[in-house]
């Protein structure tokens, strides 16, 4: 009965080990048609940027500091800033929790709109 106990416990303990996780998706469409799909995804802080549909061939991605927002203009320059082409993936660590990010079909050298 003992063993059965403490196998049941390593079980449970096991089943409450979870990875933390975040998971964003952009998605826009002209005509039924992609214009810009992507999946970002942060596991125990490491992110993952995967680019899946571009008008332009490629994801452009900002990464900003946490206290910036996506909406206005930051005083704190992005972090990073890089391209991903489509069907390719860029694995990230060493960012800040609760970083913001936006991702783009073109370039832009900020994330809010003018």
């Amino acid at each position: 009965m003992r063993r059965i106990l403490l196998a049941a416990a390593a079980v449970l303990a096991i089943a409450g080990c979870e990875n933390s996780s975040n998971t964003s998706i952009t998605r826009t469409n002209a005509n039924g048609v992609d214009t810009l799909y992507s999946k970002s995804t942060v596991v125990d802080g490491v992110a993952r940027f995967e680019c899946i549909a571009s008008s332009s061939g490629q994801c452009h991605y900002l990464v900003l500091a946490p206290g910036c927002s996506t909406d206005t203009a930051c005083a704190t320059p992005p972090l990073r800033h890089f391209a991903v082409a489509v069907g390719k993936t860029e694995q990230v660590s060493n960012l800040p929790k609760d970083f913001r990010q936006c991702v783009s079909d073109v370039q832009k050298e900020q994330c809010h709109r003018d």
